[in-house]
């Protein structure tokens, strides 16, 4: 966590997985190294304020930049669709599961 070295990552299986379903993934991860990402993997970051209109986030690292984000940010990321039509894998664990839940989120984590 809160490392900017990607040569280890994991993250790059779940991003080729989905790509392998036809869906196009963006990565936004203001503590990688985004150089070292786009010269291993071919992979170009996103800036996190400029995501709007997705599906699904997967917040897959416990990076504090992620830790922090509040209910309002993560909301603004989604589609203007029902709450029981954004899901929001976390895999580290990092968000309150109760306050996704109780907004109708369809919320899973490890």
């Amino acid at each position: 966590e809160n490392c900017p070295d990607t040569r280890n990552t994991k993250i790059i299986d779940i991003y080729n997985e989905l790509i392998e379903y036809g869906i196009t993934p963006v990565i936004a991860d203001p503590t990688a190294d985004a150089e070292e990402a786009k010269m291993l993997y071919d992979i170009e970051f996103v800036d996190i304020n400029s995501i709007k209109g997705v599906d699904a986030i997967i917040i897959a690292v416990s990076h504090d930049e992620f830790i922090n984000l509040d209910f309002d940010t993560i909301n603004s990321f989604y589609n203007d669709i029902d709450n029981s039509s954004k899901v929001l894998l976390d895999i580290k664990g990092v968000l309150n599961r109760k306050t996704y839940e109780d907004a109708g989120y369809c919320y899973w984590r490890l």
